[in-house]
């Protein structure tokens, strides 16, 4: 079987990513100030960690 890679893939270069990563772990930060449930405040601060470690992990990925 012949696997075709799909050279028209749009990749985002690592620094594009990171920085990404960063904004989404603000905005998700931001929520979590604004959220009146410990709930929601307890998810959009997981989220907010979560983005921030693939930032920190994103100059790692390799892209075959």
């Amino acid at each position: 079987m012949t696997t075709t890679h799909d050279s028209d893939h749009n990749f985002r270069p690592d620094e594009e990513e990171r920085d990404y990563l960063l904004r989404r772990a603000e905005d998700h930060r931001q929520l979590a100030e604004k959220s009146e449930d410990a709930s929601s405040r307890s998810i959009h601060l997981r989220m907010t960690r979560l983005y921030e470690e693939q930032a920190a992990a994103a100059p790692l990925v390799v892209m075959d």
